[in-house]
């Protein structure tokens, strides 16, 4: 599984990168526009809604629920301390939302076992070893919730963190700070489907 992490970029806009990601094979969009006004998302929200309707992509948002609820968006990502609104939020948004969120410790992961959700994301800056025994101390607790590493991963990083036990890898720069974003995409799906 590949997620964009779609943001703000000096060179393109956050539409025009998730529709060269999705173009090169992603069909997971996830926006995490942090600082953006709640009116920027929205309209951003609502741009990336119908592009994800018409390729059968996902679109996630971060830590805006309520931009997800208000538009329709398929789901919500929590960060932190937010995580424990998951439960709640799975109420509000429905059976049919994707809800993760983002921990960096097994026993984060662990804590929610009996909570709806669908993912767990580590966050970025964690290592192969890291990642396999995060992965490692779920899967021994019997624990099957897919966990995806973030980071900007070349083709080669990709295929390790899938070796570690990863489900998947969430990127952003890694494809949009690429010459050619959409052959950047297409070589990390190749890695992802080859390391399986």
């Amino acid at each position: 599984m590949l997620q964009f992490i779609a943001t703000i970029n000096d060179k393109y806009s956050v539409a025009e990168l998730a529709q060269m990601a999705i173009e090169g094979g992603c069909h997971w969009v996830e926006l995490d526009l942090p600082a953006a006004s709640d009116d920027f998302v929205r309209a951003t929200a609502l741009e990336l809604k119908d592009l994800c309707l018409e390729t059968g992509s996902f679109l996630t948002i971060v830590d805006r629920p309520q931009v997800a609820r208000e538009i329709g968006l398929h789901g919500v990502q929590l960060r932190g301390q937010k995580a424990s609104e998951a439960a709640a939020l799975r109420e509000e948004l429905g059976a049919e939302a994707i809800i993760g969120i983002e921990v960096g410790k097994a026993e984060e992961i662990l804590k929610v076992q009996n909570l709806d959700i669908d993912y767990a994301t580590l966050p970025s800056g964690l290592g192969v070893a890291q990642v396999e025994s995060i992965v490692g101390a779920v899967r021994k607790a019997d624990m099957s919730l897919p966990i995806v590493a973030r980071g900007e991963f070349t083709p080669e990083g990709a295929i390790e963190m899938i070796v570690a036990g990863a489900s998947g890898i969430a990127v952003s720069s890694a494809i949009a700070d690429a010459t050619d974003p959409v052959e950047a995409t297409t070589l990390l799906i190749e890695a992802l489907e080859a390391a399986k």
